[in-house]
């Protein structure tokens, strides 16, 4: 796959972060015998919890801005930084609770 488009940048963008909440999911409340309905559950009603599970899923997004980075390929890393902001803005939102 050699592209270099925008919007595989704001696809990729949208889909690691949450790949990112889900491995936050695998590795910390799976060991608490904890189900993914319950996390949900968890992250909905407790919504300070919120910005750091989309803090901690934009970390997730490193790996994938390396890889373009260094590959060149820098429409889709424009598109993959729009999605960051988006995420980022959600995440603030939610911490001086405008939502």
């Amino acid at each position: 796959m050699n592209k270099d488009n925008f919007f595989l940048g704001v696809i990729a963008g949208i889909v690691v972060p949450i790949l990112g909440i889900l491995m936050l999911y695998v590795f910390k409340y799976i060991p608490q015998n904890v189900s993914l309905d319950d996390f949900i559950y968890l992250v909905k009603t407790n919504k300070s919890n919120i910005p750091k599970v989309i803090s901690l899923g934009l970390i997730a997004c490193i790996p994938l801005i390396a890889y373009y980075n260094n590959r060149k390929r820098y429409s889709t890393l424009k598109g993959i930084f729009l999605s960051i902001m988006i995420y980022a803005l959600l995440a603030v939102a939610y911490k001086f609770h405008i939502f």
